[in-house]
């Protein structure tokens, strides 16, 4: 392949990945909990074709490396619901996927499914710090959830949410839209100045919707500007071959 199309069409395509990963941060501005993310390429070194087969020295084009989540919090968002809990600091709410496993997040929104059974809203079951659903009474009212995660009622205790950290949340798997999943063993907050809980609250998304439009807007500028490059090389190149093929 010419090396000219190459490099414009690897510049394209991570432009195309770009654009992708803001879309899905826009997207995602009013999902709870949601981390933005952004696109991570790294320089990629080629040889050069030459004279004879001969090495012309080395072409830098860029290839995907992958995903960067912005860990900084979201805002706080009030509300009247005793279940919604807002975590400070860099913990994670233990739950029940759907499918059985163990996943984690920083959703807490929540709410009782038909079992009482304590649950975000999307319907995953929340554990307790020994991994059991916590289950209210028929007759519980009164719910208090202290800022370490202990929940109680008129009833008396009702367990304590299981909280997590984990070294590496960069290596975290999405899964969905603020659930994720890891090989990492997690590890509890160690004292109280690790983290705290607010009750009546959750944690909103970090997307900053201005930065993010006018970041859409630059990408779909620069993918214009290579578009107009590759073409106007490609018709370059269509000239210079249709002069040579009319020198006698």
């Amino acid at each position: 392949m010419d090396t000219a199309l190459m490099v414009g069409l690897a510049h394209r395509s991570a432009l195309k990945r770009r654009m992708d990963v803001v879309a899905h941060n826009i997207a995602n501005m009013s999902t709870a909990a949601f981390n933005k993310e952004r696109s991570v390429f790294r320089q990629h070194l080629m040889d050069a074709p030459g004279a004879a087969g001969t090495v012309g020295g080395k072409i830098a084009t860029v290839m995907d490396h992958g995903v960067l989540r912005n860990l900084e919090p979201g805002t706080m968002i009030p509300t009247s619901n005793p279940l919604d809990v807002f975590i400070n600091g860099r913990a994670y709410l233990t739950v029940q996927g759907k499918d059985g496993q163990t996943v984690y997040t920083r959703n807490g929104r929540m709410t009782m499914d038909a079992d009482r059974n304590l649950t975000l809203l999307s319907g995953e079951k929340v554990l307790d710090e020994n991994g059991q659903p916590i289950q209210f009474d028929e007759d519980d009212i009164d719910i208090h959830i202290a800022i370490d995660g202990s929940i109680s009622t008129n009833n008396g205790e009702r367990g304590k949410l299981g909280i997590a950290s984990f070294a590496n949340e960069q290596s975290m798997k999405r899964r969905g839209s603020s659930l994720y999943e890891t090989d990492q063993a997690p590890q509890p907050p160690e004292n109280m100045t690790e983290f705290s809980i607010r009750q009546k609250a959750y944690e909103g998304s970090n997307v900053n919707a201005i930065e993010s439009m006018v970041e859409m807007i630059d990408v779909m500028r620069a993918y214009e500007r290579a578009s107009k490059q590759s073409s106007g090389y490609e018709d370059m190149r269509k000239n210079s071959l249709d002069k040579l093929s009319k020198v006698q």
